[in-house]
C-alpha cells in the first residue's frame, strides 16, 4: 500500500516520498471515502423524508376532516383559560401588573379594554365534554 501511494498507482520507477507525503495521500484518499459515505447517507435520508412525507400526507388525508377540529374550540369563555394565557393576553394587549392580579381581576381588566373572550382551549374541556364532542364528529363522519 505504501509503495502504491509512493508511486502514485503507476509502475514507474520507485520515487522518494516523504512520510508527511504519504500521510497526506492517505488522508486525501480517506477525505474521498468518507465524502461518498456522507452523499449516499443524504440520498438516503432524503429518500426516507420523502416517503415519510408521502405516508403523512396520505395519513393526514385519510383522517377526519379539520372541520370537527375546529368543533372542539366553537365555546369563547374567559372563565375557562388558564392563568398562562391570560397572562399572554395581557402581554398582548399591553395591561400592566398582571403578575399580581387575581384571575377574576385579570378577566376584568380584559374586558374593560375591549378583548374579546377567547376560545376554551382543548385543555380546558371536561372528559364528558370531550367525549360528547367526539361521539358528535364520529357521527358527523360516519354520514
Amino acid at each position: 500500500m505504501i509503495e502504491k501511494l509512493a508511486n502514485g498507482g503507476d509502475q514507474a520507477a520507485p520515487k522518494e516520498v516523504s512520510i508527511a507525503e504519504l500521510f497526506l495521500d492517505a488522508s486525501r484518499e480517506l477525505a474521498r471515502s468518507d465524502a461518498r459515505i456522507y452523499r449516499s447517507v443524504d440520498r438516503h435520508l432524503t429518500r426516507t423524508r420523502e416517503i415519510l412525507n408521502r405516508a403523512e400526507s396520505e395519513l393526514k388525508d385519510s383522517l377526519l376532516p379539520e372541520e370537527p377540529c375546529q368543533a372542539l374550540q366553537v365555546q369563547y369563555s374567559y372563565e375557562r383559560q388558564t392563568r398562562k394565557s391570560l397572562e399572554s393576553l395581557c402581554r398582548i394587549h399591553r395591561i400592566r401588573g398582571y403578575s399580581r392580579m387575581t384571575k377574576k381581576l385579570i378577566i376584568m381588566h380584559l374586558k374593560a379594554k375591549g378583548v374579546p373572550d377567547p376560545a376554551v382551549p382543548i385543555e380546558a374541556f371536561t372528559k364528558n365534554e370531550l367525549i360528547a364532542l367526539l361521539r358528535n364528529v364520529l357521527h358527523r363522519h360516519q354520514e
